[in-house]
């Protein structure tokens, strides 16, 4: 079996893409993710105080990229190009971790655009051959966890003292642990059988 997972730089969705972080972005994603207290209240890290803070973040994107150790999009609006959203995927075959950071700058037909362009997302990550399990991690009070079960993920558990929430003064706060999983003989139906009330937008890959 391949250990080797490698997965598009640009994916487009229609009115969304997929695509790595640039320098050039770090005013945008302070201003509409990591610099919003609303959007970091309950994630693991603290709320930037600055722009080169943001940076850092990007430098540090674009080094997982290099190395193949993480891979992070930023997800855009097709036409505004406006930051919508940053998604982490994490390989350690045959699995690998999901992470998600939604703006909450934008309206329900965005949201709801950018929750197809991540089914769609999960949908081509398990089907990759060497990949079985995908995770990710919640904090029960925030918002990320009731979405969870609409694309598709089942509540696994709950973790104890999983990891910090500096921006709740909590040194080792609880974490709900959801996943998707499918066995060597199993393919995921795909986003239209799962969800046939979703419009339905094309998915591009680009290397």
């Amino acid at each position: 079996m391949s250990t080797i997972f490698r997965p598009p730089r640009i994916i487009d969705f229609g009115r969304l893409r997929l695509r790595p972080f640039t320098r050039s972005d770090a005013p945008m994603l302070f201003d509409c993710l990591l610099g919003d207290p609303d959007v970091t209240a309950w994630l693991a890290f603290r709320t930037h105080r600055s722009t080169a803070e943001s940076e850092t973040f990007i430098e540090d994107t674009q080094r997982g990229w290099t190395s193949g150790h993480c891979f992070t999009w930023a997800l855009e609006d097709s036409e505004s190009a406006r930051i919508v959203a940053a998604i982490e995927v994490r390989p350690a075959l045959p699995r690998a971790e999901l992470g998600v950071i939604t703006s909450f700058q934008e309206g329900y037909r965005k949201r709801r655009a950018g929750l197809l362009a991540l089914l769609k997302l999960i949908d081509w990550l398990m089907s990759q051959p060497n990949l079985w399990r995908l995770h990710a991690y919640c904090a029960p009070e925030g918002k990320a966890a009731s979405t969870m079960t609409r694309l598709g993920f089942t509540l696994e558990g709950r973790l104890s003292h999983w990891e910090p929430r500096p921006n709740q003064n909590i040194a080792a706060g609880d974490a709900l642990l959801f996943a998707i999983t499918r066995s060597p003989a199993e393919s995921m139906p795909g986003t239209a059988a799962r969800y046939p009330r979703l419009a339905r937008h094309d998915l591009v890959v680009r290397e």
